[in-house]
């Protein structure tokens, strides 16, 4: 039964404390005898697309960045998975994407952020571009682990492409604030979970960033649906035993994939 830890993180405008406590968190969380720590959403940064039209230059980082190597080796040195986000920088495009990083300190998969918002507070059509490399699942030494980025949760198509691949668990680093529907949150992991027969989490940022509050309430969902760990607003480790065995029982006891005609749905 895995024990993964969200980490429910502030962030300051100082990228390298940011990278810091990313690395306590780490440690608290192989300590606390996690298998797995899972960050918010562009956990070295604040957040870069509160204000349109600003130039983040500075914050997009590649692949082969001291930063990201840190990460890499501090897996390796607590001996836990790592799921990290981070703005990459390839080119010249910047992707909010997530990383899944083994115990060996090797980077599993990049999952890029695919759809790419341009709203309120939220006016990232100014500094990204979309991915456009499907999703995936990984093999881990805990089962198999698909990422969502934040607003691709929001498409069902997202969880279900994952859930036909395999996965066990799916986690979502998010950058949700108090002034959104907090329940709507809750039921957008749940419900996925019940439908796909897998573990989900969504991990949230914390604390004031300019206009934005964000909320915490990092959660975790079973595969029937059932809240495992609730965070609060408080910055710290949200941390659950999830049952991967129970989830496979679970899927095929329901066949809600075996029994799914994809040739009577009208999907471009």
């Amino acid at each position: 039964m895995p024990r993964i830890a969200a980490v429910q993180m502030s962030m300051s405008v100082d990228m390298h404390e940011n990278y810091e406590k990313s690395l306590k968190f780490i440690k608290e969380a192989a300590e606390a005898g996690c298998q797995m720590v899972c960050f918010p959403e562009g956990q070295l940064t604040h957040y870069l697309p509160q204000f349109p039209g600003l130039d983040i230059s500075e914050f997009g980082i590649p692949i082969y960045h001291e930063y990201v190597k840190g990460l890499c080796h501090a897996c390796r040195d607590y001996n836990i998975i790592g799921g990290f986000s981070i703005t990459l920088k390839e080119n010249k495009n910047y992707y909010p994407v997530s990383m899944i990083v083994d115990e060996q300190g090797d980077i599993l998969t990049v999952q890029k952020k695919h759809h790419i918002v341009r709203a309120y507070h939220f006016y990232e059509q100014d500094y990204y571009t979309p991915g456009n490399d499907g999703f995936k699942v990984v093999d881990t030494s805990i089962g198999r682990i698909g990422t969502i980025v934040c607003f691709d949760r929001h498409f069902p198509e997202s969880w279900r492409t994952l859930a036909l691949k395999g996965a066990d668990f799916v986690f979502t680093p998010v950058a949700n604030e108090k002034a959104e529907p907090s329940d709507v949150f809750q039921w957008e992991i749940r419900i996925p979970a019940f439908q796909n027969s897998f573990n989900t989490l969504m991990v949230n940022r914390v604390g004031l960033e300019g206009e934005m509050d964000y909320c915490g309430e990092s959660v975790f969902s079973d595969a029937s649906g059932n809240v495992v760990a609730l965070g609060d607003d408080q910055e710290g480790l949200v941390i659950a035993d999830l049952d991967f065995d129970v989830a496979v029982k679970i899927r095929s006891e329901k066949q809600y994939m075996p029994l799914r005609r994809s040739d009577v749905f009208e999907l471009d």
